[in-house]
Protein backbone atom coordinates (compact mmCIF):
# COMPACT_ATOMS: atom_id res chain seq x y z
CA UNK A 1 0.00 0.00 0.00
CA UNK A 2 1.35 3.43 -0.88
CA UNK A 3 1.33 6.59 1.05
CA UNK A 4 -1.71 8.82 1.17
CA UNK A 5 -0.17 11.16 -1.39
CA UNK A 6 0.55 8.28 -3.79
CA UNK A 7 -3.00 6.98 -3.42
CA UNK A 8 -4.39 10.46 -4.13
CA UNK A 9 -2.20 10.71 -7.25
CA UNK A 10 -3.38 7.30 -8.46
CA UNK A 11 -7.00 8.27 -7.88
CA UNK A 12 -6.51 11.53 -9.75
CA UNK A 13 -4.93 9.66 -12.67
CA UNK A 14 -7.82 7.16 -12.73
CA UNK A 15 -10.37 10.00 -12.64
CA UNK A 16 -8.59 11.63 -15.56
CA UNK A 17 -8.66 8.38 -17.55
CA UNK A 18 -12.37 7.95 -16.80
CA UNK A 19 -13.07 11.53 -17.88
CA UNK A 20 -11.27 10.93 -21.17
CA UNK A 21 -13.17 7.67 -21.72
CA UNK A 22 -16.51 9.42 -21.12
CA UNK A 23 -15.57 12.20 -23.55
CA UNK A 24 -14.62 9.62 -26.14
CA UNK A 25 -17.91 7.75 -25.71
CA UNK A 26 -19.89 10.98 -26.00
CA UNK A 27 -18.07 11.83 -29.20
CA UNK A 28 -18.74 8.38 -30.65
CA UNK A 29 -22.41 8.63 -29.67
CA UNK A 30 -22.57 12.01 -31.40
CA UNK A 31 -21.16 10.50 -34.60
CA UNK A 32 -23.60 7.61 -34.36
CA UNK A 33 -26.50 10.01 -33.88
CA UNK A 34 -25.44 11.99 -36.96
CA UNK A 35 -25.27 8.81 -39.02
CA UNK A 36 -28.71 7.86 -37.74
CA UNK A 37 -30.13 11.22 -38.79
CA UNK A 38 -28.65 10.88 -42.26
CA UNK A 39 -29.94 7.34 -42.58
CA UNK A 40 -33.40 8.43 -41.43
CA UNK A 41 -33.46 11.19 -44.04
CA UNK A 42 -32.34 8.76 -46.73
CA UNK A 43 -34.99 6.19 -45.78
CA UNK A 44 -37.62 8.93 -45.79
CA UNK A 45 -36.56 10.12 -49.23
CA UNK A 46 -36.55 6.60 -50.66
CA UNK A 47 -39.95 5.84 -49.13
CA UNK A 48 -41.36 9.09 -50.50
CA UNK A 49 -39.97 8.33 -53.94
CA UNK A 50 -41.41 4.84 -53.89
CA UNK A 51 -44.84 6.11 -52.88
CA UNK A 52 -44.74 8.77 -55.59
CA UNK A 53 -43.75 6.18 -58.19
CA UNK A 54 -46.50 3.83 -57.06
CA UNK A 55 -49.05 6.64 -57.31
CA UNK A 56 -47.88 7.59 -60.81
CA UNK A 57 -48.06 3.97 -61.95
CA UNK A 58 -51.59 3.58 -60.55
CA UNK A 59 -52.71 6.78 -62.26
CA UNK A 60 -51.26 5.61 -65.57
CA UNK A 61 -52.97 2.24 -65.17
CA UNK A 62 -56.32 3.93 -64.48
CA UNK A 63 -55.85 6.23 -67.46
CA UNK A 64 -55.36 3.19 -69.74
CA UNK A 65 -58.47 1.42 -68.42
Amino acid sequence: MGTEAEIREELAAERHKLTEAVESLREELGHTAERGKKLGALVGAVTGGALALRTVLRLRRRARD
